[in-house]
């Protein structure tokens, strides 16, 4: 399993550093995951923001049965 930085009960303020200082400690793992939850989407989306434009490309979680976990996001780092 990938690293997993869980934003569950952050606020909106504290998304951009935690996700850096995360992806700062994992800089050579090929991959982390990113769990913001569903909730109201305002953490994924502020999640969202800062890895578009920190440049990182990321998928929601595919689940074995082929379900989409729209909760957690899988960031590619190469």
């Amino acid at each position: 399993m990938p690293p997993t930085l869980d934003l569950h009960g952050f606020k909106t303020d504290d998304v951009f550093d935690a996700i850096e200082a995360f992806l700062a400690r994992h800089r050579n793992a090929k991959q982390v995951r990113i769990m913001p939850g569903k909730g109201s989407g305002k953490v994924k989306a502020k999640a969202a923001e800062y890895l578009g434009l920190a440049g990182y490309p990321w998928k929601p979680e595919k689940l074995s049965n082929g379900q989409l976990n729209e909760g957690v996001m899988i960031v590619f780092m190469e």
